[in-house]
């Protein structure tokens, strides 16, 4: 079924159309050793523990962004392993004042039950797209709906408004801004407990500036994936990692060009194909970063021939997200294959 391809599970269909199961191996294992990353130490840097409180709910699969000084997380899966239902998805828009050292969270909302989505800041406000609700309850057969919905939310007002809606349902996409616009890259649709979910084989533009704006389609890009991260950096956007309806997970990164409308290959993530699955992305400086589930996380520079690696974090988390905050990168909850699932935030001290 379609949920053996959800959050950490790693059911994936062979080459030859046979189920193959594979996993990240073990650190320290002999095939780990071969291919498993190693942090530059002339270029390391700490994370430590962020001392912002901890999530109100664990999470895996929800969105993230910073939008003025408030940090706001939306949705996810709050269930176990391998287990979706309404009352395993959030429906819950928390904040929290990064202004004030002692702010705890705040519910700023509600609406529908997510995860799979993607969640922006832009001009104070946040904005989320797409993601799939589960329409059973727990215990039910699954029936997990991708959603083509995108609605924009202002603090001062409060209540969601909705935008254009996607072309088609989408979830366990990923999106970035670059200046007014938003794009918007992998991802699938769901339509029930469906052995034949329809990989998208297309990526969309929304300009914010423009409040009778629709959807705009890209140049195809030359895959299909999910379970992506996307970043703007360096005047352009950076399609990284995921899931492939073949072969399996990729640490392939793909760059789209909004000035030329075309598509160019970037240096593969470090790693095997399962780093490059559930990754978090975001540019600061002049550095694209990612935070793998393997535990690294990797540097790219505008010219670089390939990735360095400055941390790594422990445990390792995927499914999570990673966001920018006073030059410096917030680890947001996520989860663990051993541990389970996390509410502590770290912080990558880039500065």
């Amino acid at each position: 079924s379609s949920a053996d391809f959800l959050t950490a599970t790693f059911f994936y269909p062979a080459d030859d159309g046979s189920e193959d199961v594979r996993r990240t191996p073990e650190p320290g294992s002999d095939s780990a050793a071969m291919t498993e990353p190693k942090v530059d130490t002339e270029n390391q840097v700490p994370v430590v523990a962020s001392q912002l409180a901890d999530l109100p709910e664990e999470l895996t699969s929800f969105g993230a962004a910073i939008a003025g000084q408030t940090l706001f997380v939306y949705g996810g899966h709050t269930g176990s392993a391998h287990s979706y239902s309404r009352d395993e998805q959030s429906n819950r828009l928390w904040s929290l004042d990064l202004s004030d050292d002692a702010a705890t969270w705040q519910k700023a909302s509600t609406d529908d039950h997510l995860q799979g989505l993607a969640l922006l800041g832009w001009n104070d406000r946040v904005i989320r797209i797409g993601g799939f609700t589960a329409v059973n309850e727990e215990g039910e057969d699954h029936n997990l709906q991708s959603q083509k919905r995108v609605a924009m939310f202002d603090p001062a007002t409060k209540p969601w408004n909705d935008l254009a809606p996607l072309p088609e349902p989408r979830s366990s996409l990923d999106a970035a801004v670059l200046g007014d616009r938003i794009y918007v890259f992998g991802g699938w649709e769901l339509s029930g407990d469906n052995v034949e979910t329809t990989w998208h084989k297309t990526a969309y533009s929304l300009n914010l500036s423009d409040s009778d704006a629709t959807w705009r389609e890209l140049a195809t890009p030359p895959f299909q994936r999910r379970a992506n991260s996307a970043a703007a950096f360096d005047g352009k956007l950076y399609v990284i990692g995921g899931m492939q309806p073949k072969g399996g997970p990729t640490t392939r990164v793909d760059v789209y060009d909004p000035a030329t409308n075309k598509w160019s290959v970037a240096p593969s993530l470090p790693g095997e194909g399962m780093s490059g699955f559930g990754s978090s992305a975001f540019a600061v400086g002049d550095g694209l970063y990612v935070s793998t589930m393997d535990g690294f996380i990797h540097r790219l520079a505008a010219g670089d021939e390939q990735w360095t690696t400055v941390a790594e974090t422990d445990p390792a988390r995927f499914f999570h997200r990673m966001i920018p905050w006073k030059r410096n990168l917030l680890m947001i909850g996520g989860a663990n294959m051993q541990i389970g699932k996390f509410t502590e935030i770290e912080m990558v001290k880039l500065d």
